[in-house]
């Protein structure tokens, strides 16, 4: 019969990789597993939210198309623009430029389609989509935004983040017409972070640093093994390329660790979860502290019973007290 697992039950915290290693690993050891690595960042909806506006101003209700625009708007300064190209995001601006057209406020259109131009100044617009006003007034306005200063931007980030500006991957020095951009840092153990931001001319380091994502305390980790029914746990995190397998009892005590290197796949931290899930060999009987004492005390008076029973032949005295330290209810006779 199989010997049982060192510990009944695996946390996992790792965070954005792929855990089924360490899943198979302590599921062949008999253990339970719980994963509790941050989920992944939820559906953001601002493509099919610029979409809505657009269709809106082309069935000319254009206070919905302007409402749904400034929507969008709001949500891509909290998040960067996720989800978005680099030509939804231009279109973002050059529709809100178009709602303002047919409304009458030419000095709002040219603000966006200034916006939309400083995202993406090599765009054209579509002869048979835009009238000619339209695509004058877009012409105007990226001939300003070209002859804008330029801006270097280097994003300064942890390590395995990834940054986009403007609905585009940034890597490494960038160069972007001053005015306004988004960018969005994500990264597999932060919260993801973005905004818009205005970029002036020169070269300039942009530092980011997304706030990391705080894995379970062993206190609330013992409140989960308890409510499991575990005798003990091991807790598999990852931290940037280094993992760590620990061994935990309810008392909170730690009993065993093993910490591995990870190069984008978790079988190392797997063969430490296995190890530690382990079973020990078996202790026979003989082996235990209560038998180790017994025995001490056996030894003792085995030793003192000829010595005592000589002393007696010397002295005259057949008076002879024996006192062995035995298990209890187990009396010498003396």
């Amino acid at each position: 019969m199989d010997a049982a697992p060192a510990a009944d039950l695996v946390v996992v915290w790792a965070p954005g990789m792929r855990t089924a290693p360490v899943e198979q690993a302590a599921k062949a050891a008999g253990a339970a597993v719980i994963d509790r690595s941050p989920s992944p960042p939820g559906a953001i909806n601002n493509a099919q939210t610029v979409q809505r506006g657009i269709q809106a101003f082309e069935r000319l209700e254009l206070d919905d198309a302007w409402k749904t625009l400034e929507q969008a708007r709001s949500d891509i300064d909290r998040d960067g623009g996720a989800g978005l190209t680099r030509a939804q995001l231009s279109d973002l601006f050059l529709y809100r430029g178009l709602v303002k057209i047919q409304q009458g406020d030419t000095s709002s259109a040219w603000e966006e389609l200034v916006a939309a131009n400083t995202i993406d100044p090599t765009r054209q617009l579509d002869p048979g989509r835009f009238p000619p006003l339209v695509r004058s007034e877009f012409e105007r306005a990226r001939a300003t935004v070209k002859n804008k200063e330029r801006a270097k931007v280097t994003f300064k980030t942890p390590a395995n983040c990834r940054t986009t500006l403007d609905g585009s991957s940034a890597i490494g020095e960038v160069e972007l017409i001053v005015g306004r951009h988004w960018y969005r840092v994500v990264c597999p153990d932060r919260q993801p972070e973005g905004t818009g931001t205005e970029i002036r001319a020169g070269k300039i380091d942009y530092p980011v640093d997304p706030a990391p994502f705080a894995p379970p305390t062993d206190t609330e980790l013992i409140v989960q093994a308890r409510t499991a029914g575990a005798h003990a746990f091991v807790v598999a995190e990852v931290r940037s390329n280094v993992a760590t397998a620990r061994l935990v009892g309810l008392d909170g005590r730690e009993r065993d660790r093993r910490t591995v290197s990870i190069a984008g796949d978790l079988s190392p931290l797997a063969d430490a979860v296995a190890s530690l899930l382990k079973a020990g060999p078996k202790q026979h009987w003989y082996q235990t502290k209560t038998a180790w004492a017994v025995g001490g005390g056996l030894l003792a008076a085995a030793i003192l019973v000829p010595l005592t029973a000589i002393l007696a032949r010397d002295t005259g005295s057949t008076d002879i007290t024996v006192k062995a330290n035995g298990p209890p209810g187990w009396d010498m006779p003396q």
